[in-house]
C-alpha cells in the first residue's frame, strides 16, 4: 500500500503544483473569521451556543453515537432519532456538521455504513470525512489509511448524496497532507478541516509542523477550519485559517477554570454549569474577534500604502512626460 502510495504522489507531483500554483482558494483578506462550537451530546450546559455567540454552524461528534468499538450505535441516538433528528434535539435551526474525529479504537470499527446512519439520521447539513490513524514517523500505516478514508469517503459520497463533506484531511508528511487534499478536491470537495489536537502530544516541534501542515492546506483550499484550538495564542498562531472548531469552553469549564483578567483561572468552588460554559466560550470568540480585527487593521493600511504608491507613481509619470515634452 506505501508502494502505491509514494508511486502516485511522485506521478502526480508535477499535475498537482500546476493544479495548485494558481490554486482555487479565495481572497482571505475580506473573509469573516468563524467559530464553530463543538456540542456535547448529552450535556445540555453545551446546548445552544449561538444564543451567545455568533455561531450559524455547529458541530457534534459521532464518537458520542456508537459503541466504544465503533461497530454500533448507542442510546444517546436511538433519543436523537426519536426527537426526528439533530435539530430537533438541539432546539437549533443553524447548519450541524457531523464530526468523525474518534479514538483509534473507534475509527477500526466504523464502517462506511454505520457512518452513513448516523449521516442520515441526525439530518445533518454536513460531516466531515473518516478519520484516520495518521501519526508522524509512520508514513507506510499513514498512507494505508489515507487509501482507506478516501474509499470510505467515496462510499458516503454515494450513500448521502444529500449531505455535504468537508474534508478531513490527515497525512504524517506534507507530501501526504497535498495527496490527500488533491483527492479529496477532485471528488468535489471545497471545504476542509485539520485535527491540531493530534498535534498538542509531544514537543513543541510537533506544533511547527502542524503548522506547516496546516498552511499547506490553506494555501491550495477554499477553506480551511482548525479543529480542536481554544487558547489565544494558538488561534492567533493558526489565524491564517478561516474557522475554529472548539470545546475548550466546557473541557475548560469541567477542570474548573474560568478566563478572568487575561488568564485562566482554577477554582475548585466553582459549579459547572450552563453561564461557566458560555462565560468560557464568549471569551473565546473574544480570541477571533481581536484576530479579525487585527487582520481588518493589516488590511487597511495595506491599501493605503498601496493607494500612497499608486498616486506617487502616477504623480512621477506626469513630471517625465512634462520633462521629456
Amino acid at each position: 500500500m506505501a508502494d502505491k502510495f509514494d508511486y502516485a504522489v511522485q506521478n502526480k507531483k508535477m499535475s498537482s503544483n500546476q493544479h495548485f500554483s494558481g490554486g482555487p482558494h479565495h481572497n482571505t483578506k475580506n473573509a469573516k473569521k468563524r467559530l464553530y462550537p463543538i456540542i456535547k451530546l448529552g450535556e445540555k450546559t453545551t446546548y445552544n451556543p449561538e444564543r451567545y455567540v455568533d455561531s450559524p454552524e455547529v458541530i457534534v461528534k459521532a464518537q458520542q453515537l456508537i459503541s466504544r468499538n465503533g461497530k454500533s450505535t448507542n442510546t444517546l441516538f436511538n433519543q436523537i432519532r426519536n426527537d426526528g433528528g439533530i435539530q430537533n434535539h438541539l432546539d437549533f435551526g443553524g447548519n450541524v456538521i457531523l464530526s468523525s474525529i474518534m479514538p483509534d479504537r473507534a475509527i477500526e470499527g466504523l464502517t462506511s455504513e454505520v457512518y452513513a446512519e448516523i449521516i442520515d439520521t441526525l439530518g445533518t447539513k454536513h460531516y466531515l470525512t473518516p478519520d484516520g490513524e495518521t501519526y508522524l514517523g509512520e508514513p507506510g500505516s499513514s498512507a494505508g489509511e489515507i487509501h482507506r478514508m478516501l474509499d470510505q469517503t467515496q462510499a458516503l459520497r454515494d450513500c448521502c448524496p444529500l449531505c455535504v463533506p468537508i474534508g478531513l484531511v490527515k497525512g504524517c508528511t506534507s507530501e501526504q497532507i497535498q495527496y490527500h487534499l488533491e483527492e479529496l478536491q477532485n471528488m468535489g470537495l471545497r471545504r476542509f478541516c485539520f485535527h491540531l489536537a493530534d498535534f498538542f502530544r509531544g514537543p513543541d516541534y510537533v506544533l511547527q509542523v502542524a503548522n506547516r501542515f496546516a498552511y499547506l492546506i490553506r494555501e491550495r483550499a477554499y477553506e480551511l477550519i482548525i479543529y480542536g484550538i481554544g487558547s489565544k495564542k494558538h488561534i492567533n498562531s493558526f489565524g491564517f485559517a478561516d474557522g475554529f472548531a472548539t470545546q475548550s469552553h466546557y473541557v475548560k469549564a469541567y477542570y474548573g477554570y474560568r478566563y478572568e483578567h487575561g488568564r485562566w483561572i482554577r477554582s475548585r468552588e466553582l459549579a459547572v454549569d450552563r453561564e461557566l460554559v458560555m462565560h468560557n466560550l464568549r471569551v473565546i470568540s473574544s480570541f477571533i474577534e481581536d484576530l479579525r480585527n487585527q487582520q481588518e487593521l493589516t488590511q487597511y493600511l495595506e491599501e493605503e500604502v498601496d493607494g500612497l504608491l499608486q498616486n506617487s507613481t502616477a504623480e512621477q509619470t506626469g513630471i517625465n512626460f512634462c520633462i521629456n515634452t
